[in-house]
């Protein structure tokens, strides 16, 4: 059976996508600090993202003296293909064919090198 995996409101997104890029435990104040440059959040708010992500299945939380570890239960991986296969679903009619012709027809900025590597790898999924 497949893993169900909901989709984040962009808040939590920003925190898992600290997580998963450091990939290893972080607690609440080293995840604060890498989030300064972004958004300006008080400590409690992140706590409550915390509390939600770890609600959700997202991240285990871990107790070592009195500082909150925090790490990732889902994969960047998997998120993404869950997050890939909704969109086209919802956009494209289930159609990966359809969100491909879009992105090839509606991307000017696409080199020849890059529509080559696009057919070798579209090559290799067969």
């Amino acid at each position: 059976m497949e893993e169900i995996i909901k989709s984040l409101p962009d808040s939590e997104l920003k925190v898992m996508k600290i997580i998963w890029e450091k990939n290893k435990k972080m607690s609440t104040g080293e995840i604060l600090s890498e989030l300064k440059n972004e958004v300006d959040w008080k400590l409690s708010t992140l706590q409550v993202i915390l509390s939600r992500l770890t609600d959700k299945g997202f991240l285990k939380n871990e107790k070592i003296g009195r500082i909150n570890y925090y790490s990732s239960i889902v994969a960047f991986s998997n998120y993404t293909k869950n997050e890939t296969k909704n969109f086209i679903k919802k956009m494209y009619d289930n159609s990966s064919k359809k969100l491909i012709a879009a992105l090839i027809e509606g991307d000017d900025s696409l080199t020849e090198d890059d529509i080559k590597e696009i057919k070798n790898i579209l090559n290799r999924s067969k």
